[in-house]
């Protein structure tokens, strides 16, 4: 009977550690561990901040690189020489 309790202990302690080694929330406050994975946590919302900045950057560039080619066909469509007895063509019509 001793014997059963004896592995019964051994197996709650064992659990125990499984679980804690899973599980990175469950270590306690101020272990090393914890340091650990909350350095790499920061580190990696330090990379997403990089990342989402220079996404950001891009899409602001690219809307303003449209903006001036709309504006450029706009200019040549308007300016553009017309030859006498040709019908009027709007390159902005959406002919589907």
């Amino acid at each position: 009977m001793l014997f059963v309790w004896a592995l019964a202990f051994i197996l709650v302690l064992q659990e125990q550690d499984f679980s804690a080694a899973a599980d990175p929330v469950s270590v306690p406050p101020g272990s090393s561990e914890r340091s650990i994975w909350c350095n790499e946590h920061n580190i990696i919302h330090k990379r997403l901040d990089v990342i989402e900045e220079q996404v950001e950057k891009t899409v602001d560039y690219l809307e303003s690189e449209v903006k001036s080619l709309l504006k450029e066909i706009t200019e040549m469509a308007w300016n553009a020489p017309i030859a006498p007895g040709t019908p009027f063509m709007d390159i902005f019509d959406d002919a589907s």
